[in-house]
């Protein structure tokens, strides 16, 4: 790895209207080394990236190539330079093999004709950078892994030599991530140089040879991640050294508050989403529910709370059935949840944050139906000052804050709920997502205290390191099966990765 910059970002500002994304951002990347930009979500690391990339023009500052001033107005431009971007989600055609993708843009004339050549050449890059990939089978029917490996050939084809990775590791099981890493370095011995972003510290110090943090728009510090660690990388990345966790003792051996049986789910297709899950949460458990998006989790939680409907099996709540109660009875004994999608399924958009923190909380605390405004604002305001809510007032429009605090107002009125009403059960579709790492650990101790008092809580998460670190125990799903239950003591995140994808170990 050489240490001359091949990259070089000077002074670069971004704003979009009253928002500065960038503000005078300076980051240099040396030739074949992997460089991770880490930070929380707002930080500007994909702002930073769409700019080298071409998807956004700065406003101002400078882009240098091999020590040349280089004009990047567009993604064209960028590929035309060298630069290649393989995005968080895939975008892949679903029913062209991968060597109709990989190939994609860059057919030529006389395609047929010169299909053989085409897959000569792919074949000879994919060895290369030692990316193996069955060229002849559709998009669609790839593992994630895979689908990435196509990602990068197909920017490898376009002759990238500089590599753009955002979040390339929100999808994949653990075993998958080692892939990718051991991918990331082959790729570089090839010559190409990496930019990957992400928030995860375990894996930039696992994978990275040096680490730009960033923090509201600005960068904060480059350091070597052998001289780095996770407490001074999280200081750097919130500017504050957290305190360490408190020890954590479950109660443990609590009565059952929620048996689900042999429970069928449809999904939104017509199909089976949940195929005769059985499970048990006790009082005092934290218990999880591991998988790759898509695989039943989504609407197992949601059959759980009654916003989605039930064709087999049974829900018991606290010893009531509840199967095919409503809501509101939900609500009554005691249920609180928070959504996965919090547009549209968590807020009331152009009402205050009182109305939508009241929301169902409205049920305990104004019997008959009478609203007490006086009483809801004054909730909403302790609400922001303890869950740390970023809000002029109560009576701001819920569609006006960030998408973050917007979590905080939705994890706010399911605990809420769940202390003033009695509460039994709170089910939390990815209570964190979008949250900073305060945000994160207050959360988490929230979930914990709820806990602690004798309350049970079932979270669903695509983190499975987050769910390690707060479960209790911890079940997989696949194709709407659980597919295995594993205890604190026994978490392998090995086996738990494969039973994720439906293998074994």
């Amino acid at each position: 790895m050489s240490t001359r910059p091949l990259v070089e970002m000077r002074g670069v500002w971004k704003r979009f209207g009253d928002v500065v994304a960038l503000a005078g951002v300076d980051v240099a990347v040396r030739s074949g080394e992997i460089h991770a930009l880490l930070g929380e979500n707002g930080a500007g690391k994909t702002t930073l990236v769409n700019v080298l990339a071409g998807l956004y023009r700065a406003d101002a500052g400078e882009i240098r190539l091999e020590g040349r001033p280089v004009r990047i107005a567009s993604p064209r431009d960028a590929v035309t330079l060298g630069i290649g971007m393989v995005h968080q989600h895939s975008e892949l055609v679903g029913h062209a093999s991968a060597l109709e993708n990989i190939v994609l843009g860059r057919e030529g004339p006389g395609l047929l004709l010169r299909r053989a050549q085409r897959r000569v050449d792919v074949e000879a890059l994919a060895a290369r950078y030692g990316l193996p990939v069955d060229l002849d089978t559709p998009a669609r029917a790839l593992p994630v892994g895979v689908q990435q490996k196509v990602e990068i050939l197909k920017a490898l084809y376009r002759g990238a030599r500089v590599l753009i990775l955002d979040e390339p590791t929100t999808l994949l099981t653990p075993r998958e991530v080692d892939r990718l890493f051991a991918t990331l370095r082959e790729v570089t011995r090839g010559g190409v140089t990496i930019i990957f972003i992400t928030h995860k510290i375990r894996e930039v110090l696992a994978a990275a040879d040096r680490i730009t943090v960033m923090r509201q728009g600005r960068v904060v510090a480059t350091v070597a991640a052998n001289e780095a660690d996770a407490g001074r990388l999280v200081e750097l990345m919130i500017g504050e050294r957290l305190p360490d966790l408190a020890p954590d003792r479950p109660p443990g051996g609590g009565v059952p508050i929620l048996e689900v049986q042999e429970l069928v789910v449809p999904d939104h297709r017509g199909g089976v989403a949940v195929r005769g899950v059985s499970l048990m949460v006790r009082s005092g458990e934290l218990v999880g529910i591991a998988g790759i998006s898509g695989n039943g989790q989504r609407e197992l939680a949601e059959a759980v709370v009654g916003v989605r409907p039930v064709t087999g099996g049974r829900i018991v709540l606290d010893g009531l059935e509840i199967t095919h109660a409503p809501v509101a009875a939900r609500l009554d004994r005691g249920l609180a949840f928070v959504p996965e999608d919090r547009l549209a399924d968590g807020i009331l958009p152009r009402q205050s944050l009182a109305d939508t923190l009241l929301l169902g909380l409205h049920r305990v605390l104004f019997r008959g139906w009478r609203y007490n405004r006086r009483q809801a604002e004054a909730l909403a305001r302790e609400a922001i000052a303890a869950y740390r809510i970023v809000a002029p007032g109560p009576q701001i429009p819920t569609a006006a804050l960030s998408g973050g605090n917007i979590q905080k107002v939705l994890v706010a009125r399911a605990l809420l709920l769940a202390e003033r009403a009695g509460g039994r059960l709170l089910v939390a579709l990815n209570p964190t997502r979008g949250l900073d790492v305060p945000s994160t650990r207050f959360i988490h101790d929230r979930l914990r205290h709820f806990r602690q008092r004798g309350g049970a809580v079932l979270v669903v998460s695509e983190d499975l390191d987050e769910l390690m670190a707060l479960c209790d125990r911890l079940m997989v799903m696949a194709a709407g099966r659980l597919t295995g239950t594993f205890s604190q003591e026994a978490y392998d995140p090995y086996r738990i990765g494969a039973l994720m994808v439906g293998t074994a170990v």
